[in-house]
């Protein structure tokens, strides 16, 4: 919740799943926009409590706007039972909403990991992480992106500044850096986007 807008949610169950979609309101004109869903199945074998299997999370407000990520599910099952060569991990998705106009749209997408099959079974090969988000009362929207594992991560920075088209908030992402850049120095101020790299600044316009 801020001065300019509430983030609230509407909860169904059916056949033991519990279903909320999340909200964002506008104070001033009370106009809402759906901007993710979270879901909750029964824990097997023990009768009782749930799991999450979809997530809303790292919500973030600045002015009218609001940056969320919505974790997807993983078909688990589909990919045990056929004994498919790999399996994708839960999809992340960058979510962004203007209260104000009602609208909302993606911004980026990613994999956390694979799971590839071995003698042993399925191991987790990890793929893709955001590190950071970042939004701006201007629309702007920045997240550091870490790919790989160990010593062959690779980290990039990327950004882009809200659009309106066809009723949708869209978003044309560019990657402004790759390399060793600090996360601690990765900052937003209206639409300049700045970081560290090589122990130098940098900045750009996004």
């Amino acid at each position: 919740m801020s001065r300019d807008v509430v983030v609230y949610r509407v909860r169904r169950e059916r056949e033991q799943i519990r279903l909320d979609t999340v909200w964002v309101c506008d104070r001033t004109d009370n106009r809402a926009v759906r901007i993710g869903n979270e879901e909750w199945v029964p824990i097997e074998n023990l009768g009782e409590g749930h799991v999450a299997n979809r997530t809303l999370e790292h919500l973030q407000i600045a002015g009218s706007w609001v940056l969320a990520t919505q974790n997807g599910e993983q078909d688990e099952a589909g990919c045990f039972r056929y004994q498919v060569s790999s399996c994708n991990g839960p999809s992340n998705t960058l979510v962004l909403a203007n209260a104000a106009l009602g609208l909302a749209g993606s911004v980026a997408g990613i994999r956390d990991y694979v799971d590839e099959l071995s003698a042993g079974g399925y191991v987790k090969t990890p793929t893709k992480a955001w590190t950071r988000t970042l939004l701006s009362p201007r629309g702007a929207v920045a997240w550091l992106e870490e790919a790989g594992s160990g010593s062959a991560t690779r980290t990039s920075l990327h950004g882009c500044l809200a659009r309106v088209a066809h009723r949708r908030v869209g978003c044309a992402a560019r990657t402004y850096a790759e390399g060793a850049i600090e996360p601690g120095s990765v900052g937003l101020s209206g639409s300049t986007l700045t970081w560290m790299l090589g122990g130098r600044v940098q900045t750009a316009l996004l």
